[in-house]
């Protein structure tokens, strides 16, 4: 098979995809730290005709052949000819069914990817990726909320009719971490991503202050891996001004090379609230501000945020 990933078609199941040989269909790769806004993007793209999407994370597939790893940041060196061909039958396989014609683009948008857009490439080198940024003070606040909450029972059990069990050690080691994080409160628990070093920090750091690493980490190392790609291939969008209004989509459609992006544009207007983007100034109090400020300031700052 050549490096690029090949028109898949249904076959009997709706979420069973096999490779076909006759057409080239385009992966697009969804980057952004937790809480950036990447499910609402995903849910937005794929109202076209043009675009099938995993519906959910999916890192136990990303992890393959990587499961002892304390952490999310898979290099390229860490691939095998056997870890390749699972990740590119099994994603596939998992893609939502869409009925009406065959899709051009297969969009995944699993938030730990954010930690090895190299690792992402070596694997589809023709990708295309939309990094989305967001404030790191916003996603921090959002964060916090999301590592103190326990875990949705009903999108739980959802995400697991499409978890792929051939590849039981992470099953294995996400239930684990689950149980823990019920049952042992924090420091047992880690929620997003996995920077090296998250165990530790838990350990020793308030949760704000793991929050607002997780976010500088992701958006560092996804700036970082994408800037060594083709710039045809990767566009950067801020939560904010996609937000605002529909111009920043009309821009992401162009990118995509989408020909219904009038149905995405339409899907957009009625579904997107901005009420949401400024939340954390009323939600964030002195204190935590500072504390949330002394890890990310630095970055914010070079980022453009005030």
């Amino acid at each position: 098979m050549n490096t690029s990933v090949k028109r898949l078609f249904w076959k009997n199941s709706p979420r069973r995809w096999s490779m076909s040989s006759s057409e080239e269909i385009q992966p697009v790769f969804l980057i952004g730290a937790g809480r950036s806004g990447t499910k609402f993007l995903r849910g937005v793209l794929t109202a076209s005709r043009s675009v099938v999407s995993v519906p959910y994370d999916v890192g136990y597939v990303w992890r393959y052949g990587n499961e002892s790893l304390p952490h999310d940041e898979l290099k390229p060196s860490m691939l095998t000819p056997r870890i390749k061909a699972y990740i590119r039958k099994t994603l596939p396989r998992l893609v939502e069914h869409k009925e009406g014609g065959l899709p051009k683009i297969f969009l995944e948008k699993s938030v730990p990817n954010s930690l090895r857009p190299e690792f992402l490439d070596a694997i589809f080198p023709n990708a295309k990726f939309i990094h989305l940024i967001r404030d790191g003070r916003a996603v921090t606040e959002s964060s916090v909320r999301m590592w103190n909450e326990p875990p949705e029972k009903g999108y739980l059990l959802k995400k697991f009719k499409y978890f792929p069990w051939s590849n039981y050690r992470y099953a294995f080691w996400y239930l684990s971490n689950m149980i823990k994080g019920i049952i042992g409160g924090r420091g047992q628990k880690v929620w997003g991503p996995r920077y090296s070093g998250i165990d530790r920090d838990t350990e020793s750091l308030d949760v704000t202050q793991v929050c607002a690493k997780q976010w500088r980490k992701c958006v560092e190392t996804s700036l970082q891996g994408l800037s060594l790609l083709d710039s045809s291939r990767v566009i950067e969008v801020r939560y904010e001004s996609l937000m605002k209004d529909e111009s920043e989509l009309v821009r992401i459609c162009q990118f995509l090379e989408l020909d219904d992006a009038e149905i995405v544009i339409d899907y957009f207007k009625n579904t997107f609230s901005a009420s949401n983007v400024n939340k954390w100034k009323d939600r964030m109090d002195e204190e935590t501000l500072n504390t949330v400020n002394q890890e990310i300031a630095g970055l914010l700052g070079e980022l453009g945020y005030e």
